[in-house]
């Protein structure tokens, strides 16, 4: 069976054995449909598939079954799209199950389909499973709706608010020739035609490092950014836990994603408000990657058992 994580920018699947046992392992670039065309997408998923189908032997008949999470599959006309690619391109008569990449996360953090999950790297989500299925979810709806304190979120604000605070509207902040240089910017000005017409999602989420710089040093908008960071994202696990917490046995949580990972204040402060608001929420680490989620995910779909 196989399993993938497809994101925004890495796309990573794993083929095993009926017992879990990794056969293969590889990657690719991302394959979020709002982020790369569908030919971009459907070449990038045949290569790596193809290629993890050839090492195991067998071609597509080696698979008893197969789960993709990807990123910006949420709705079920986008799913059964990919479905219908990945069968026709690969010849699959294998069953396939296609959800979204925090899903596949959520079971591999855990080691089981039960549990929660926030992720919070280039975009934000949380995500709550019960065992049979039963999935309630939190933002993750991309970076003009939600995907509150993710990096692309602290970055964006940071280049508005600092504009904002030239004209006397906000926290008092260095920032703003910093993010000029970063983009190569000689005026402000040139921000309107650098979001409105060049924009660049990953360079803006990238910022995010910069705005802790400066949050570290003490800027007062950089500090305010973060602050709000960390509110809305204990506040999307408070929204998922909410709806869940009369049925879940599992109240595990499991913080994931770059941002997340790779910044110690952010998660200390989240940690912090998930504690005081909900003491009984255990904070835990991964117990394994996404794909290996994904291939439990697979796993159940070959028994029988799809989603479960």
């Amino acid at each position: 069976m196989f399993g993938v994580d497809g994101g925004g920018s890495t796309t990573r699947a794993r083929f095993s054995d009926l017992d879990g046992n990794a056969l293969w392992e590889g990657q690719t670039e991302g394959v979020n449909p709002n982020a790369v065309s569908a030919e971009l997408r459907s070449e990038r998923l045949v290569a790596l598939l193809g290629e993890g189908l050839a090492a195991v032997g067998g071609g597509s008949r080696a698979a008893a079954a197969g789960c993709l999470g990807i990123a910006g599959t949420d709705r079920p006309p986008e799913r059964e799209e990919l479905e219908r690619m990945l069968r026709e391109r690969l010849a699959l008569g294998c069953p396939l199950l296609v959800t979204t990449d925090a899903d596949v996360a959520l079971v591999g953090a855990h080691g089981s389909p039960e549990g929660m999950i926030l992720v919070c790297g280039t975009g934000s989500i949380c995500l709550g499973r019960l065992a049979d299925g039963t999935r309630v979810r939190a933002g993750g709806l991309g970076h003009f709706l939600s995907d509150e304190g993710s990096a692309f979120f602290i970055g964006f604000q940071a280049m508005r608010r600092s504009l904002r605070s030239t004209e006397g509207r906000d926290e008092r902040t260095a920032m703003l020739p910093r993010l000029m240089e970063r983009f190569g910017l000689s005026d402000p000005a040139q921000f309107v035609p650098l979001v409105y017409q060049r924009f660049d999602k990953a360079g803006i989420a990238a910022c995010a490092a910069l705005v802790e710089e400066f949050r570290a040093s003490g800027d007062p908008l950089a500090t305010a950014l973060f602050d709000e960071a960390a509110r809305e994202l204990a506040e999307l696990v408070d929204s998922v836990y909410r709806r869940i917490r009369e049925r879940v046995r599992n109240r595990a949580l499991v913080l994931q994603g770059g941002l997340m990972e790779n910044n110690a204040w952010l998660r200390e402060s989240v940690t912090a408000r998930i504690r005081r608001a909900h003491p009984e929420v255990e904070i835990r680490a991964p117990v394994h990657s996404a794909t290996f989620g994904a291939c439990l995910l697979a796993a159940s779909l070959a028994a029988g058992r799809a989603g479960q």
